[in-house]
């Protein structure tokens, strides 16, 4: 008599094998290769451990499932456990034969049969894995909770970390095992900034076992588990399990970010085109996504440039987008709800101040704003080394429909202050004073801010590189200490008469009178022109004094 096998690759047909026991006949007939397989003769045993496959009835390894093309042997091996046949056996056969279908394919066979017998075990812990991540996988409910879910099913402590080598989530780490992964993302970062997974799979934590987290475009992390690396391959299969689950929560993620980082784009381009955004659209708009800007914000700007090259932007995506990363896990710390949005080379943040009615006075927004800029420099130095990070802010701005000047402003003032030498600095708009007047002068008309600098500081400038001597920044500092004489001796470390003397050798050179406030003010604009207009003073060695009737002076 024979019976007809439904195959079910669920939990519960393979909840019976233990973790240290073999695959048994029940096990093999729930591949799905075996669809409509049948058992012979009724009644037979499906609990039978298969430890290995025979294709002959020589001598074999016991509990062996013996594969014969036609019809089962009239009596079969001591070894065999079971027999895989295209035909039935009589009636008392002593073992189960698992009868195929004629459309059933040997190639699909083999190969079920080869996940199933060669991983001992594991194809059934990864189907338990698999049924077990798929829960916290459709509630959304991110790596931490994967990752929990793998370390219940491992009892040993693992993690998923990203490309850039940040944690996205552990599970039952010891204090000494965070510090060893700590140690080891630091050494694999040393290795290549802007690509450190390699260096961390390859050379890092080597005993334990990892697994790749490969997205569309190829691997985006790695699972780390505290097992052996050469663990039984069902414990290897969970940490794989847990790999391709991350992966698919990476991908959510991901579509989730590109969503309202276009959203935010959009928003943002807006503001910066100048186009008209009424209050109450933009209001709704960013509390979609999750910001409320009903009180205005605060602006600010950001640039990611290589030091070594000039200046020159970064545009590699992988460093900006771990820069941004950054950005937004400080962000999400200090100032939550802010929007954030990279483009054009660029990062824009609207930074929302708090509701109206708050303890928080416009000051205390625009000081917050500022020491929020500081710790973001000095986080993201850490996150590019190597790479400049300067952040420009503007002025809170209560109106949500001026946020477009307040990104205006803060545009300003990171020009201002890369033209002033500040990359790698916070500047605001706030410290830029009349450098704003003089910057859109330089903006429209440059040659009337050259012409300026010409009748001014130029002839300090060109005195300075030929006679090796300081009247620039002599009266640099003479103006920042309110024209006080012997302060600025103390500063400069000199003696007040050579201070004097220098400045009437500046009097003298720049034509105007130090002593008299407007001509004052004309040094300091000049002064302010020749930073914009990037020109450098000597700065450097001792003066060295021309002789005495060369028009020399200190």
């Amino acid at each position: 008599m024979l019976r007809v096998v439904t195959p079910d690759v669920s939990t519960t047909a393979l909840s019976g094998l233990q973790n240290d026991e073999l695959p048994t006949v029940a096990d093999v007939v729930a591949l799905p290769a075996f669809a409509g397989a049948r058992i012979a003769p009724r009644g037979a045993s499906l609990d039978r451990p298969v430890r290995a496959v025979a294709l002959s009835e020589g001598d074999a390894a016991p509990d062996s499932l013996l594969m014969v093309p036609g019809r089962p042997p009239e009596t079969p091996p001591d070894w065999c456990s079971a027999v895989l046949a295209r035909g039935a056996p009589g009636q008392g056969y002593p073992v189960p034969v698992i009868v195929l279908p004629a459309q059933a394919s040997w190639h699909e066979v083999l190969i079920d049969l080869a996940a199933l017998l060669g991983s001992a075990g594991g194809l059934r812990r990864r189907i338990e894995a698999r049924a077990a991540l798929r829960e916290p996988l459709l509630a959304g409910a991110g790596h931490a909770a994967l990752a929990r879910v793998a370390a219940a099913q491992l009892d040993a402590p693992v993690a998923c970390l990203d490309e850039y080598l940040d944690v996205l989530g552990t599970s039952g780490l010891t204090e000494r095992q965070e510090r060893d992964l700590e140690r080891a993302v630091v050494r694999a970062r040393g290795h290549a900034p802007a690509g450190v997974l390699t260096p961390f799979v390859e050379r890092e934590l080597t005993g334990l076992a990892k697994a790749p987290i490969v997205g569309a475009a190829g691997p985006v992390g790695v699972v780390v588990a505290w097992i052996a690396a050469d663990a039984p391959p069902g414990e290897r299969a969970v940490v794989e399990e847990l790999a391709d689950a991350s992966a698919l929560e990476h991908a959510r993620e991901h579509a989730r970010i590109e969503t309202e980082s276009r959203l935010r784009g959009e928003l943002i381009e807006e503001l910066l085109a100048g186009e008209v955004v009424s209050r109450e659209s933009l209001v709704r708009r960013a509390r979609l996504l999750g910001a409320d800007l009903s009180s205005g914000a605060v602006a600010m700007i950001g640039t990611l440039q290589d030091p070594h090259s000039d200046g020159r932007l970064v545009s590699d995506e992988r460093l900006t987008r771990r820069f941004v990363q950054q950005v937004r896990a400080v962000l999400e710390l200090h100032w939550p709800r802010a929007l954030v949005e990279w483009g054009d080379g660029k990062l824009h943040v609207l930074l929302p101040a708090p509701p109206v009615g708050a303890d928080e006075g416009e000051d205390g927004v625009d000081e917050r704003a500022l020491v929020l800029a500081r710790r973001l420099l000095a986080a993201t130095r850490q996150t590019v080394p190597g790479l400049a990070v300067t952040l420009a802010l503007s002025r809170h701005t209560p109106e949500p429909e001026r946020l477009g000047a307040a990104l205006d402003e803060a545009e300003l003032a990171l020009s201002i202050g890369e033209r002033l030498g500040r990359v790698g600095d916070v500047v605001t708009f706030e410290e830029t004073g009349t450098y704003k007047l003089l910057f859109q002068i330089f903006a429209d008309r440059p040659e009337e801010l050259s012409a300026f600098y010409e009748q001014t500081i130029a002839p300090l400038v060109r005195y300075d590189d030929q006679y090796q001597t300081e009247l620039v920044g002599t009266l640099g500092t003479y103006l920042e200490l309110d024209c006080n004489l012997a302060a600025t001796a103390g500063r400069l470390y000199t003696h007040r008469h050579t201070v004097r003397y220098r400045l009437d050798r500046i009097a003298e050179l720049a034509g105007l009178d130090i002593g008299k406030s407007e001509d004052r003010e004309k040094l300091s604009l000049g002064l302010k022109a020749m930073r914009l207009l990037g020109r450098r003073p000597r700065t450097g060695p001792p003066e060295r004094h021309p002789r005495p009737g060369r028009g020399a002076g200190h």
